[in-house]
């Protein structure tokens, strides 16, 4: 290696810009050298640390960091940054993951929508566990009952399922009816898995009575025994170009006995 390198050289070997090389310098991560006309030049100690510095950088380490490890930190501090930054990428993947499951999911299910509002469907579900959160709303027939779920607030991570007594549900002359977060404790409680009529709709919460109707329909026609507990989650939003709004899909489904 040169005793000195011209920072031209650094940039065509190293890939990096004069901009960034000088932007290292004005925070204190490397020193040049300048010669004659303003030329600037870098050491081999400088250029080592630059090495180091985009080995870091490679490493998902911010340029704070950087600057600590270059500064007064010991090698151990290196150690405890590698380990952060394990942890913080298996968040990132398992987040791509679940957000990878979510967007198969919702293009499954507005492929077997077409242009229809409700498609009906008996589905394999895998068991699932959910957290102890209690809450309860009353839906009925009116445009504004997505206030109830929350959903001006609605995050994409926090999908909410909710339970009701199908039978009782039904049995209502009013479309009034609660809908409770089904209610379960520390992860335990589980919705088995097994066959399920699923009905997704287009139609949002305000006609969840409407789709309840027509899975008892389905169910009594195909003589079909079920478990009298009804559930309904919020999937995703989608916008219908034919009403010119934006509309959320629900998945009602329940449990073939």
């Amino acid at each position: 290696m040169k005793e000195y390198i011209s920072i031209r050289d650094i940039v065509k070997s190293m890939d990096l810009t004069t901009r960034t090389l000088r932007y290292y310098e004005e925070i204190g991560l490397i020193k040049a050298s300048q010669e004659g006309r303003g030329n600037r030049f870098y050491s081999k100690e400088e250029i080592n640390k630059l090495i180091y510095l985009n080995e870091l950088k490679n490493r998902g380490f911010s340029l704070k960091e950087i600057e600590g490890l270059l500064g007064n930190k010991c090698c151990n501090q290196k150690n405890i940054y590698l380990k952060s930054r394990v942890e913080e990428n298996e968040k990132t993947i398992n987040y791509l993951k679940w957000q990878n499951e979510k967007i198969e999911e919702e293009m499954d299910i507005i492929e077997k929508f077409g242009l229809e509002n409700i498609f009906l469907n008996i589905e394999e579900m895998p068991l699932r566990r959910y957290f102890t959160v209690k809450e309860s709303n009353k839906i009925y027939n009116d445009p504004d009952v997505e206030s109830v779920w929350n959903l001006e607030n609605y995050d994409i991570m926090d999908e909410k399922t909710y339970g009701g007594d199908f039978e009782k549900i039904l049995s209502k002359e009013s479309d009034e009816y609660t809908l409770e977060l089904y209610p379960h404790k520390n992860g335990d409680f589980i919705l088995p898995e097994g066959k399920y009529l699923v009905a997704y709709s287009r139609d949002g919460l305000n006609k969840q009575f409407e789709i309840f109707k027509k899975m008892e329909i389905f169910l009594k026609e195909r003589e079909l025994k079920y478990e009298n507990r009804v559930y309904v989650e919020n999937k995703f939003r989608i916008f219908c170009k034919r009403e010119r709004k934006v509309v959320l899909i629900t998945k009602a489904f329940i449990k073939i006995s």
